[in-house]
């Protein structure tokens, strides 16, 4: 599985959140058309998607998932809202530094837990996903 930075992985993610499949995000990559989701952010630098085409990785980052290099407290909450649509406090309890309650189906606690960097631990339980630092 491929590391990304967090601004990589909020480029994919606000994409998706905004419908953009894989392969409506590999095609205009690849038609260097990337400058067009600047229309979904125009805070997000999207050129990374472009150096991540021409190393070879983009296909790969997108089917087969990603892991975050390292993981902030507020970039941990953003890609649960961007990805899954939770939002603290109405779908989890983000407290004391530690996510609780999370509800995700099987897929989506596997995807999680294989993108949280080694700064975090996932558990899965019987309330919901729960989400803590490391150490």
């Amino acid at each position: 599985m491929q590391s990304i930075t967090l601004a990589e992985a909020y480029a994919i993610e606000s994409l998706r959140s905004n419908d953009y499949s894989s392969a409506d995000i590999i095609e205009k990559v690849k038609n260097g058309k990337a400058e067009d989701f600047k229309s979904v952010s125009r805070n997000t630098d999207y050129s990374t998607l472009e150096e991540m085409y021409a190393s070879g990785n983009l296909e790969s980052i997108l089917n087969e998932g990603y892991k975050v290099k390292f993981l902030t407290e507020n970039g941990l909450k953003n890609l649960i809202r961007m990805k899954y649509g939770k939002e603290d406090g109405l779908d989890y309890i983000y407290d004391n530094n530690q996510v609780t309650g999370l509800q995700l189906d099987e897929e989506e606690q596997q995807d999680l837990k294989n993108m949280l960097s080694q700064n975090w631990v996932f558990q899965a339980e019987e309330n919901g996903v729960s989400i803590t630092p490391a150490g």
